[in-house]
């Protein structure tokens, strides 16, 4: 599992024990409670004790997209799918009065987080996000905001659509968690590879 010299540098972040089934049981392994709040407390609270490099968040997502409509996938990029200031005259999905552009990351792989479970869609498929959750974006912004690298995966867990809630109710997180933790042996080996020049 998570374990020796290279989990001194990385932290592992959730939003319910349910999504990490034997994960949550290992050292700096986190559940932050579900939504932007709870993920921001978290997130902070933890980079400040632990000082990782490197913070890696796992949970399940809606997916949006007919291109991520299955499996595990590392998202790219993260917005606030609920930030609306559209009536005084802002862009969705933009902070007013910040100087950092709305999308942290790159636009491959999108995420948008808001703090609700989305049911129906709406217009954001047109405005480039691919899947949904409820914090990735949060910790995202923490993990840019206070100098950490960090990495998202996603398993789809349901279509963010009227069936959603029983998707979610009835999904297989202990499958979901043996990708994931695959995905973790490679970030592992990585990281305890001999730099080459």
């Amino acid at each position: 599992m998570v374990t020796g010299v290279e989990c001194q540098s990385m932290l592992i972040l959730t939003a319910l024990q349910e999504e990490i089934p034997t994960l949550h049981r290992e050292d700096r392994v986190f559940v932050t409670g579900l939504g932007k709040v709870n993920a921001t407390l978290q997130a902070t609270k933890l980079i400040l004790e632990h000082t990782p490099n490197l913070v890696v968040n796992f949970g399940t997502a809606g997916s949006i997209s007919r291109e991520h409509g299955q499996g595990l996938v590392e998202c790219t990029g993260f917005i606030q799918r609920d930030m609306d200031c559209s009536p005084l005259g802002f862009d969705k999905y933009v902070t007013p009065y910040e100087e950092e552009h709305h999308l942290i990351g790159s636009s491959e792989i999108v995420c948008g987080s808001g703090d609700n479970f989305m049911t129906d869609a709406g217009e954001l498929p047109g405005a480039g996000v691919h899947i949904v959750d409820m914090e990735a974006y949060a910790i995202a912004k923490v993990c840019r905001n206070l100098g950490v690298q960090f990495r998202c995966f996603k398993y789809i867990s349901d279509n963010a659509d009227e069936n959603a809630g029983d998707d979610w109710s009835t999904f297989e997180h202990a499958k979901a968690e043996k990708l994931f933790i695959e995905q973790l042996a490679s970030i592992r080996e990585r990281i305890n590879s001999p730099r080459t020049s």
